[in-house]
C-alpha cells in the first residue's frame, strides 16, 4: 500500500501552537517529499547467527532501509574486529550496505558528523552496552542510560545517568557513498566501568544503531492527539523535524510526555556480542605470593602475564602490582623496600647495595602517535614522518602557536606550528598526501603539544635521551637554529634548564609581556604578547589516562586568558575532520588501542615504524653492557650496528625485571616459576590475548636473550647472591652484518634451574651442571663496562607465534594484528641438539637449524592483544 507523503497541511491544529522559530524553520526547509513503505518498520536484526572467524565477529542478513526504493532489504553486514577475548582495548566496527550519508542541505555525501548534527541524514551511532540482548538503558552513551523502565516511556529526555563512570566512549560515523563504513570504539572491562560491567563473566556487546529515519516525535497522528511512534512513516525525515539526523535523539514528542526521539533508530539496531578474557581481578582475592612494581609502558604485558600465572592449573601465583614509575620502583628496590621485584628498562649503574640480577622480559618500543584530518574534507591523514628535531621543537615550546606579532617573545619568528614548518614540509611534502592536505594551525590553541604522561618515567628519558643524541636535534637544544631560523625556545636553554636527557616533562617557559608593534597600516601600536603558563599539562594521572586523553581528542592544555574568575579554561576536544592531536605512548598502548603511529628516521636515514619486526632488527642491534648485563641502544656510538641498520627502529627498547638473588626466602619458588613461564615460548613469549599471553605491541625475546634470562634466573632460584655485572657471558652467536633478526625459535619452556643440584632441563635437551651457587660460565669476563655484540641476525629468524609485520595505518582501520586476532599455536618440535653446560649450572638454550626455524615461523605464526 501507498501511502500519500503528508505536507504541513495535515499537521493540523497543533502546527499554531509551536514555537515560532521551528514553523519559520519548517517554512524555510520545506518537508522532505519521500514515498513510504507499507506496515511496520522490521527490527535490522538478522536472521542469521553471528560469524566468528579470527576473532572477528559478523552479522549478516541485516535488514537495510533504502531511501531510494522505500524498502527494508536484508542485503547488510556489521563486523566487530576481534570481538573475543578482549581487555580495555579498542575495536573496529565496520559495515556494509548501509545507504550513504549525506548533507540535509544538498544530499551530497557527508565526510564527518558529530553528535547532535542537524545536517547530515543517516548516520551511524556505535555503543558499548551491558548483556547479549541489551535495552537502550544498557548503552553507555545513550541520554538514556539507566534510566527507568524501558527509557522511552518517560517525560523529557535525559533522565538517565549516561556517563556515570567515564566520558562516553560513544561513537557516530557517516556511511560513505558505497554503502560502507567504520569506526573504531574502546571498550571498557569492568575496571574501567563498573556500571558496565563486562568481563569474562558478564556479556556485553556492541551495538551499531543507524539513524534511517521514521517518525520517532509522533508527529503523523499528532492531531488526534496520538504520540504513538510511527516508524514505517518517513515523512518527517528530512524536513522541518529532520528525523532522519542526529539532532531527534534526546527529543520528546510534541506534546512533551514521552521521550521518543531514538526509538525508530533502535529499532534498527545491530547487536553483535563480545567476550572478555579473564584477568587477574578474576582471580580470588588473599595474600600475594610476590609482589611487582614499575615499568608503566610494559603494564599490558604484566597483566596478561600476571592474570596467567592466578589462573594456571599448575604452578598458581597470585602477584601483586604496582604501576610505578621506574626511577621510583628501581630506587625502592635497591633500598629494599618495596615491591619484591622492580620492572624497569633502563639498568641502575650505581654500585649494587644489594644483590640481584636482571631478567629480560619482553621487546617493546616508544610510539609517536597522531590524529590529523584534512579540514576541507575530514578524511584522517594516514602517514606521517618525523625525526628527533621536530620532537624537540615540540617538547620545547618552540613553536609561536599565536599569529605573527602577538606570539610571545620567547618563539618570536618561529613557524606557528608543526604544519607550517619548513622542516616537517620537507620531511612530509604535500604531494605525498595528495589529494589530502595537511592543516591549518588552529591560532592560539596548541593542539600539538604532545599529550604525555607527566610522571617520572623510562620512557620520557629514553625519548630525551635520543632527542639529545641527534646531532641535529642536540644542536638546536643548545641553541643554533636549524636552516630556515627557527630556534628553541630560550627557557630551554642552560642555565635555566639543565638540558636532555630528563626523566619528567614539566613545561619550562611561562613568560609573556607586552611589546611594540604595528597595525595594519603601519603605525606602531603596542601589542599584547601571550603567555604560556597555562598552555600545555602532561598528564599527572596514569600512561592510560594520557590515551584516553589522545583518544577523546581533547589537548591537555589550557588557554592561556584568564576569565573574569582568574581561572583558565581547559582545551576544548576537537571533532573529528578537525583534529590535530600528537602523543607520546608505549607501543602496547598504541598497538592495543589501533592508533596510527609516526615513521621516526633512524641513524641510517630510514623513516621506520614501531612494529614487533622493527623491534626484533634493533633490539639485535644493541650490544650486552657486562656491568649490567642489559641491552641499551648506543645512541652515542658512531659506527655502531645500529647506526647502519636501517631497519631500525630508533624508541626500541627491552623491558627487565630486577630480581634479588638472596633474601627471597619462601618466595623464590614463586617468582622462580612466575618468571620462567614468562619467558617460556610456549608462555609468556607467544602472542596472544589470553591470560599469560604476549600481546601486541611487543615482540618476543630472541634466543640469546632467553639465554641470558635462563642464566639470570639459575642465580634467582640458588639464590647465590650474584651481583649485576659477576655473571659470565652466555654463549654468543657469530657476529653479523647488522642488516637481519637473531633467531627467535625453539619449542616448549625454558625449565627452571633447580637449585639444590644444578641440573637443569633446556628446551632442547638437559644437562647436568655443578654446584648452581658457583658463578661460572662460558669464557671469561671482560673488564666491567665493557660490552659484547649479540651478533648475528638471519633473516629466517622469526618468532615461530609472532604476528606478520605492521604497516603504519590510521585509527578506524586496525591491521590484522592490531585488532589482535589470536591464532592457534599448532605445537612443532624439531629438535637439534641438547643443552650445553660448560663448567657451570646456566642452562643455555641453543638455537634450532634454519630449516627448523623457517618450519616453526609457518606453523606457530600468530597475534594477539590485550
Amino acid at each position: 500500500m501507498r501511502v500519500r507523503v503528508r505536507g504541513p497541511e495535515d499537521l493540523g491544529w497543533w502546527t499554531r501552537a509551536w514555537t515560532a522559530c521551528v514553523l519559520a524553520w519548517a517554512v524555510t526547509a520545506g518537508f522532505a517529499v519521500l514515498p513510504l513503505s507499507a506496515g511496520t518498520v522490521p527490527v535490522a536484526n538478522a536472521a542469521d547467527p553471528p560469524v566468528v572467524k579470527n576473532g572477528t565477529e559478523t552479522v549478516t542478513g541485516v535488514n537495510v532501509w533504502s531511501p531510494a526504493t522505500n524498502q527494508y532489504t536484508p542485503t547488510g553486514s556489521v563486523s566487530v574486529a576481534p570481538a573475543t577475548t578482549l581487555g580495555n582495548q579498542v575495536v573496529h566496527v565496520s559495515w556494509t550496505g548501509f545507504p550513504s550519508s549525506v548533507l540535509v542541505s544538498n544530499g551530497q555525501q557527508a565526510g564527518t558528523v558529530a553528535p547532535r548534527d542537524a545536517g547530515v541524514s543517516y548516520p551511524v551511532r556505535v555503543y558499548q552496552c551491558r548483556g547479549k540482548d541489551p535495552k537502550i538503558t544498557d548503552c553507555y552513551g545513550s541520554s538514556l542510560y539507566n534510566s527507568p523502565g524501558d527509557g522511552f516511556n518517560q517525560r523529557a529526555a535525559g533522565q538517565g545517568t549516561n556517563v556515570p563512570d567515564f566520558p562516553s566512549d560513544m561513537q557516530i560515523a557517516v556511511t560513505d557513498q558505497n554503502g560502507n563504513g567504520g569506526v573504531d570504539i574502546e571498550v571498557w572491562t569492568s575496571q574501567q566501568s563498573p556500571t558496565l560491567g563486562c568481563d569474562a563473566t558478564h556479556d556485553c556487546s556492541i551495538v551499531v544503531e543507524p539513524n534511517w529515519g521514521g517518525d520517532a516525535l509522533g508527529l503523523t497522528g499528532v492531531r488526534k492527539r496520538d504520540e504513538t511512534p510511527h516508524c514505517e512513516s518517513h515523512a518527517f525525515d528530512r524536513g522541518g523535524f529532520l528525523e532522519s539526523t542526529d539532532s531527534v535523539y534526546n527529543k520528546d514528542t510534541l506534546l512533551g510526555k514521552q521521550t521518543h526521539g531514538e526509538i525508530c533508530s533502535w529499532a534498527n539496531r545491530v547487536v553483535v556480542p563480545l567476550t572478555f578474557a579473564q584477568t587477574a581481578s578474576s582471580c580470588a582475592g588473599g595474600a600475594y605470593d610476590f609482589t611487582m612494581a614499575g615499568l608503566p609502558m610494559g603494564s599490558r604485558a604484566l597483566q596478561q602475564w600476571r592474570a596467567g600465572a592466578c589462573l594456571a592449573t599448575d604452578n598458581k601465583a597470585y602477584v601483586g602490582y604496582t604501576e610505578l614509575g621506574e626511577p621510583q620502583a628501581r630506587s625502592a628496590f635497591l633500598q629494599s623496600r618495596g615491591a619484591d621485584v622492580a620492572l624497569t628498562a633502563l639498568p641502575d649503574r650505581g654500585a649494587a647495595p644489594r644483590p640481584y640480577v636482571y631478567v629480560p622480559l619482553a621487546d617493546s618500543g616508544i610510539s609517536v602517535v597522531y590524529l590529523v584530518d584534512d579540514p576541507s574534507n575530514g578524511q584522517q591523514i594516514r602517514t606521517l614522518r618525523l625525526n628527533a628535531r621536530l620532537l624537540a621543537k615540540e617538547l620545547t615550546q618552540s613553536y609561536a602557536i599565536y599569529a605573527p606579532g602577538t606570539e610571545p617573545q620567547s618563539v618570536a619568528g618561529n613557524p606557528t606550528c608543526l604544519f607550517t614548518d619548513p622542516e616537517f614540509l620537507q620531511l612530509n611534502p604535500p604531494s605525498q598526501i595528495a589529494p589530502l592536505k595537511w592543516p591549518d594551525c588552529n591560532l592560539g590553541e596548541p593542539d600539538m603539544l604532545p599529550i604525555m604522561y607527566g610522571g617520572t618515567t623510562d620512557l620520557v628519558h629514553q625519548l630525551t635521551g635520543w632527542i639529545a643524541a641527534d646531532p641535529q636535534a642536540a644542536g638546536f637544544l643548545q641553541g643554533r637554529p636549524d636552516e630556515w631560523g627557527m630556534h628553541v625556545d630560550p627557557h630551554y636553554l642552560q642555565p635555566t634548564f639543565s638540558g636532555y636527557p630528563v626523566d619528567q616533562v614539566i613545561p619550562q617557559d611561562s613568560t609573556g609581556n607586552a611589546h611594540p608593534g604595528t597595525d595594519q597600516q603601519g603605525n606602531p601600536v603596542t601589542v599584547d604578547r601571550h603567555e604560556k603558563s597555562y598552555e600545555w599539562n602532561p598528564v599527572l594521572g596514569t600512561m592510560d589516562d594520557a590515551v584516553r586523553a589522545f583518544l577523546s581528542d581533547k589537548p591537555t592544555c589550557q588557554f592561556p586568558d584568564a576569565d573574569n574568575t582568574g581561572n583558565h579554561a581547559k582545551c576544548d576536544a576537537l571533532q573529528v575532520g578537525r583534529r590535530q592531536v600528537l602523543a607520546i605512548v608505549d607501543s602496547g598502548r598504541a598497538e592495543a588501542y589501533s592508533l596510527p603511529e609516526a615513521q621516526l628516521l633512524n641513524p641510517a636515514g630510514s623513516f621506520v615504524s614501531p612494529s614487533a619486526d622493527a623491534f626484533r632488527h634493533t633490539v639485535d642491534d644493541m650490544p650486552l653492557d657486562l656491568q649490567t648485563y642489559t641491552q641499551q641502544l648506543p645512541y652515542t656510538t658512531p659506527g655502531s650496528d645500529f647506526a647502519k641498520d636501517p631497519k631500525a627502529y630508533p624508541l626500541s627498547t627491552v623491558e627487565y625485571a630486577m630480581v634479588p638473588t638472596s633474601g627471597l626466602g619462601n618466595r623464590t619458588t614463586a617468582i622462580g616459576a612466575f618468571f620462567q613461564q614468562v619467558v617460556s615460548l610456549g608462555g609468556g613469549q607467544r602472542y596472544g590475548r589470553d591470560p599469560g599471553q604476549l600481546p601486541v605491541g611487543f615482540a618476543d625475546l630472541s634466543d640469546y636473550q632467553r639465554q641470558l634470562a635462563s642464566d639470570a634466573l639459575t642465580h634467582v632460584v640458588a639464590q647465590d647472591g650474584l651481583l649485576p655485572g659477576n655473571q659470565k657471558p652466555a654463549a654468543q652467536p657469530a657476529t653479523g652484518d647488522g642488516g637481519g633478526s637473531t633467531t627467535r625459535s625453539g619449542s616448549g619452556t625454558v625449565a627452571a634451574p633447580v637449585a639444590d643440584s644444578g641440573s637443569g632441563t633446556g628446551a632442547d635437551g638437559t644437562g647436568t651442571g655443578g654446584n648452581p651457587g658457583t658463578d661460572t660460565g662460558t669464557g671469561g669476563a671482560p673488564a666491567p663496562g665493557a660490552t659484547a655484540t649479540p651478533g648475528t641476525r638471519p633473516s629466517t629468524g622469526a618468532n615461530p607465534s609472532a604476528a606478520p609485520a605492521v604497516a603504519p595505518i590510521a585509527a578506524g582501520a586496525p591491521a590484522p594484528d592490531r585488532a589482535g586476532v589470536a591464532r592457534v599455536l599448532l605445537p612443532a618440535v624439531l629438535i637439534s641438539g641438547g643443552v650445553l653446560l660448560v663448567g657451570g649450572p646456566a642452562a643455555l638454550l641453543l638455537g634450532g637449524t634454519a630449516a627448523g626455524g623457517r618450519l616453526l615461523q609457518r606453523v606457530r605464526r600468530g597475534s594477539g592483544g590485550n
